[in-house]
């Protein structure tokens, strides 16, 4: 048998001998199942509100067009009638539709910001930015418990298995005094270490492989959209745990005691993972910071300029000449008019400050994916979310998508309210729906992916030389 085999199957026998290896391996096996079924049961309450919220919006639009359809004969049926068809009514506070952010298939896994963020937006005539930014967007509790989701089971917690089982692969050797027998042997450091370190290796990934085939049924995953997904997600957890195995390699290189290792790979574990994420986020804290306050009170402040309603509509005609009839004689309430003129008038005070945050804020994402060579776990996280759907990138498409709509919702009441046309029963049909597009599908992973193998290759080339 070659002798790479035979340190496997002798080193095999030795793990199964123990308790460590069972211990661990359940403990591994329970995190992962209950980091699926929280991920679920978080998800799960988010797609009962939107459940609720599509009902009620349902409810909500039939019972206004069955009013358009009441006769007006009848003197108790003249006020809803009036409701539902005054296109300014129904635009504005009776007749909104709810922009969701519908969870992707991979939601559950890593949750991301989907509880920091808002998941739904009720949409109507109201300047756009007065609606998406009037709510605060942090959860100061859940900004310091987090989740117990997978991805965090496959950051924090696996290195901390694999340190477990593996820090010893050479130095148990000099203590149980085989070392001498060991060199004895036609073998080199590299082949012993290398076999120990594979078939702890094959252990993680059969553990990751087990963990995603038990996704599909307990999350009730279709592969047939989303096997790409689910693939895409393996391979980051693979080649993360690949890059911890390249950290163990090269710590055992240096052939200290267990002890002296073991105390190494948890201070790795804790710069790599805790330590230095948090000083890259106090450092772009002071570096590079993001002020929401300045257009955060715009938005809660109510209108500052009462200006009278020719004024504010004069340079609203001017933008939009198709919304001005100057013949048109028919009665009308001016101020419904002036309404949208003000509205405009406070997303256009609005948009260049929204831009500019904005801009500081991707400035901040593009510093940290710069520094992601030496953040794996932030690197890491950043592909789990972007797979899931959970990232504040997908979150801001949301935004984006929602302001598309707001403009399609709006464009088609205008012209209605302008030429003061009344809706018809047929018009409720013809109303412009929300449709989610998840960024999820769409999102690569090549670079992110890139960065870890370097990393890990640079590292695993220098515990290579140092067993030379």
């Amino acid at each position: 048998m070659h002798p790479f085999l035979l340190i496997l199957k002798n080193d095999w026998r030795i793990l199964t001998r123990g308790r460590a290896l069972k211990i661990l391996g359940l403990l591994a096996f329970a995190s992962g199942l209950y980091a699926l079924i929280y991920g679920k049961t978080f998800i799960s309450r988010q797609q009962e509100t939107i459940a609720t919220l599509r009902q009620d919006e349902r409810a909500r639009l039939d019972s206004l067009a069955a009013w358009a359809r009441l006769d007006t004969t009848v003197a108790a049926n003249r006020q809803k009638w009036a409701t539902a068809t005054s296109a300014f009514e129904v635009n504005v506070p009776e007749g909104y539709r709810y922009a969701l952010h519908e969870p992707s298939a991979l939601a559950p896994l890593s949750l991301g910001m989907r509880d920091l963020f808002p998941y739904y937006q009720d949409v109507w005539g109201r300047a756009i930015f007065r609606q998406i930014f009037q709510q605060e967007i942090a959860n100061p509790q859940k900004l310091s418990v987090g989740h117990f989701d997978w991805a965090f089971v496959v950051i924090f917690l696996l290195p901390l298995f694999l340190i477990v089982l593996s820090y010893n692969l050479l130095s148990s050797e000099n203590e149980q005094g085989t070392y001498s027998l060991l060199l004895s042997q036609p073998i080199t450091l590299r082949q012993v270490v290398l076999a120990k370190l594979t078939l702890r290796l094959g252990l993680l990934l059969s553990f990751l492989v087990l963990i995603t085939l038990l996704t599909i049924p307990v999350l009730g995953i279709d592969l047939a959209e989303s096997s790409g997904l689910v693939l895409r997600y393996l391979a980051v957890s693979v080649v993360y745990g690949l890059f911890w195995g390249a950290v163990i390699f090269t710590v055992v290189s240096f052939q200290k005691s267990s002890a002296v290792n073991a105390l190494t790979l948890l201070g790795c574990w804790l710069v790599l993972v805790l330590v230095l994420p948090a000083l890259m986020q106090q450092w772009l804290t002071v570096s590079q910071p993001t002020d929401r306050s300045t257009f955060e009170n715009l938005v809660r402040d109510e209108y500052s300029s009462e200006q009278p309603d020719s004024v504010v509509l004069k340079p609203y005609y001017a933008r939009h000449p198709a919304f001005y009839f100057p013949k048109d004689t028919a009665k009308r309430n001016p101020d419904l008019r002036a309404y949208y003129a003000r509205n405009e008038a406070v997303d256009q005070t609005l948009a260049p400050l929204v831009d500019q945050y904005e801009t500081a804020v991707a400035n901040r994402e593009a510093t940290v994916s710069r520094l992601n060579w030496l953040l794996p776990a932030v690197n890491t996280l950043d592909l789990f979310n972007g797979l899931a759907g959970t990232s504040a990138a997908a979150h801001r498409d949301y935004l984006r998508q929602i302001q598309d709509f707001h403009s399609r919702w709006n464009g088609f009441f205008l012209p209605k309210v302008f030429k003061n046309e009344l809706l018809t029963p047929a018009d409720y049909a013809q109303f412009p729906a929300w449709s989610f597009q998840s960024s999820a599908p769409g999102f690569s992973i090549s670079g992110g992916l890139l960065k870890l193998l370097l990393v890990a290759g640079v590292v695993f080339a220098v515990g290579w030389f140092r067993l030379n």
